[in-house]
């Protein structure tokens, strides 16, 4: 993460007219280690000298980092106080969405080789009045940071307003379950009443709603087809803890879409031995 302070007047202009609030946060792209600069350049020499077109397909494929293009290393996440502004990834410009206008949707994954951890892919899709196919990837450094950031500083936004609604007799469509005052629901299951939920929990990148009593889940989604996850898992603990009468269970989720035994889900891989 760069100095907060550090914001290009193009991003500071968009701000303003978004009421976007104070900067927060500034993160840059990540840029490839050491090694791995190395053994890029070392491997476009060698193109360069035997395949020249193989050689100019990779230099524009390298062009899509940081480390080869100055255009993608200029390019930043900022985190307002109430919203945020992204250069994505691929294209130009700028987009700018505030947080109690944002449906947010992410999806982490973590690919396995031959039962070794892979690397971990984060993408966070944007979704917003006049705002669409904007994803925000791995590619800005420390997602593990900007990502929970984003999730909860939509819960501060949209929590309230989202619980008033549903106590008023509003059903809200999160995606994959559809919360209201007397329970939740989805298309296949049917209505699940707050008294029968008995616990509500993340794994491999799914979340699984209980039935009390029952050891196989009611129902379950997966994590990125829900709209403003952290939102829903708010909303859902505070209506099963108020209209419970016995305790309910839910497993801590600050960081339960990480990959991981109770988190986000794993792509397994395997790859073919060489032949001798």
């Amino acid at each position: 993460m760069t100095a907060t302070t550090s914001l290009s007047p193009e991003a500071a202009e968009l701000a303003a007219r978004h009421r976007l609030g104070a900067l927060e946060g500034t993160f840059a792209p990540k840029r490839l280690g050491k090694p791995t600069f190395a053994l890029y350049i070392f491997t476009l020499v060698n193109l360069l000298v035997a395949f020249v077109i193989p050689a100019l397909v990779f230099f524009w494929w390298l062009r899509r980092t940081p480390n080869f293009s100055r255009k993608q290393a200029a390019k930043r996440l900022y985190l307002f106080e109430n919203g945020v502004i992204v250069h994505p990834q691929f294209g130009d410009g700028m987009v700018a969405v505030r947080w109690d206008s944002i449906r947010l949707y992410q999806e982490i994954t973590q690919v396995i080789i031959n039962d070794a951890p892979g690397p971990i892919k984060y993408a966070y899709s944007v979704v917003a009045p006049g705002v669409t196919g904007t994803t925000i990837t791995e590619f800005y450094d420390r997602p593990e940071t900007w990502g929970p950031w984003m999730q909860e500083a939509v819960v501060r936004a949209q929590g309230p307003a989202v619980l008033e609604s549903i106590l008023e007799g509003e059903t809200i469509n999160f995606g994959g379950f559809k919360v209201s005052r007397t329970g939740m629901a989805t298309t296949g299951n049917g209505h699940l009443a707050w008294p029968d939920v008995g616990e509500i929990h993340v794994k491999a990148g799914r979340v699984c709603v209980m039935k009390t009593g029952e050891s196989s889940p009611w129902s379950s989604a997966a994590v990125g087809d829900i709209a403003n996850f952290y939102v829903f898992l708010t909303i859902a603990e505070i209506l099963c803890r108020q209209l419970r009468t016995v305790p309910f269970r839910r497993v801590p989720t600050a960081r339960s879409a990480e990959p991981g035994p109770g988190g986000g889900k794993r792509r397994r891989t395997r790859r073919r031995p060489e032949r001798q």
